[in-house]
């Protein structure tokens, strides 16, 4: 006689198995339809092959090395050895920045890692060797005088500075000296920083400072008269690219300030990255903790289901500067630039793909490269004028 016990639980089985892949095939198919849409919908992905224009520049030159746009953070300290060097950094730990960490300490160099939710940068940096966490918060100057008073008093040098961290495309904030919040965060915070630290980076005998720029840059000059938007129009994205200007202007000037102590600086652009951590952080005390929480973990997804790759694929852009990055690829650059011998003797260059940008028209299209205006002395000068008046720090 048949035993017919089991067919009930059976029966379950196969429902529960029916719904995890209806439920598969469905996030599946939401996930490559997504990647269509904005394949469909991406106008750089349509843009023809440049072939415009590339200025001479005697500073502002290749060379040939052995990296390319998808070279990883871990690639470019390969046979390094980083031993006994200190790299103080904001945003070291997450986004591109945790990858440029992961690849200094693999080679033996300590990294101080500067953030505002020490507990976050605790969980993300778990495991890693040599790092010390530390609270600094751009935007409160006693924080950021807290920070280095506390290092300097420990006597050590500072081989690499890497001003990672920053916001970006929010509402118009003011901070609470009026400052409008992105300026405030992604140049004048960093500026602080560096004027704090230049003991400890001049007893490195050999310092470089790294500054996180973007090839958002070519979106706008720095707002000279009006960095606060007091009298124009807000718009957060081009508040966003004009401190990406202003610290192109500000690694220029501070390069031929402080190259006769052996401090050399760099301006990095890290790459068109879609799994970033940026956009999340940026909303952190803007929108509400549910979202903010919700944009990690999609972030934290895409980098989980390598959704960069399934972006390219259907995206398939001409323009190599236009294929988007990895955060592993994105922390390259600026790994680079802190601790390549390849850089000796070099400063106040604006660099992309591990390697020195060429110089682009203002008005140009390329999906690469530096603009001229960012390189520009006098308005170099007037970015640190700005810098100095606004936080009351004289170089």
């Amino acid at each position: 006689m048949e035993d017919n016990s089991n067919k009930p639980k059976k029966s379950i089985l196969k429902r529960i198995i029916r719904l995890l892949g209806v439920t598969i095939f469905s996030f599946i198919l939401l996930i490559v339809g997504s990647a269509v849409y904005i394949a469909i919908n991406d106008k750089a992905a349509k843009s023809p092959l440049y072939t415009g224009p590339i200025i001479p520049d005697e500073f502002q030159i290749p060379i040939d090395n052995n990296f390319d746009h998808h070279t990883e953070a871990v690639d470019v300290v390969q046979g390094l050895d980083l031993k006994g060097k200190i790299i103080v950094m904001t945003g070291g730990h997450s986004g591109t920045g945790r990858e440029a960490t992961k690849a200094f300490v693999s080679r033996g160099a300590t990294v101080i890692a500067l953030a505002r939710d020490v507990e976050w940068a605790k969980r993300k940096l778990k495991g890693l060797p040599n790092i010390e966490i530390e609270y600094l918060d751009l935007l409160k100057p006693k924080s950021i005088e807290a920070f280095t008073q506390k290092f300097l008093k420990s006597n050590r040098p500072i081989h690499a500075l890497i001003n990672s961290a920053g916001i970006y495309n929010i509402p118009l904030i003011r901070d609470k000296r009026g400052y409008e919040l992105q300026f405030a965060t992604n140049v004048l915070g960093h500026y602080e920083l560096i004027m704090k630290l230049l003991p400890a980076l001049k007893k490195a005998n050999g310092a470089r400072i790294v500054n996180l720029s973007s090839r958002g840059h070519r979106l706008s000059n720095v707002l000279i008269d009006d960095v606060n938007f007091e009298h124009t129009k807000y718009d957060g994205m081009i508040s966003y690219v004009q401190s990406k200007t202003a610290l192109i202007l500000l690694t220029v000037k501070l390069d031929e300030l402080l190259r006769d102590s052996d401090i050399r600086t760099f301006a990095v652009h890290p790459g068109p990255i879609p799994s970033s951590d940026l956009f999340a952080s940026s909303q952190v005390g803007i929108a509400s903790n549910t979202k903010v929480q919700f944009m990690k973990a999609s972030a934290k997804l895409s980098r989980a289901i390598n959704y960069t790759w399934l972006l390219n694929f259907f995206r398939n852009p001409e323009n190599v500067g236009d294929i988007y990055k990895t955060v592993k690829e994105g922390g390259a650059t600026t790994a680079w630039a802190a601790v390549s011998p390849e850089l000796n003797g070099k400063g106040g260059l604006y660099l992309e793909d591990c390697n020195i940008a060429k110089l682009v028209p203002n008005d140009s299209n390329a999906p690469f490269g530096v603009r001229q205006y960012a390189l520009d002395m006098e308005s170099a000068d007037q970015v640190l004028k700005i810098c100095e008046n606004m936080t009351g720090i004289i170089f």
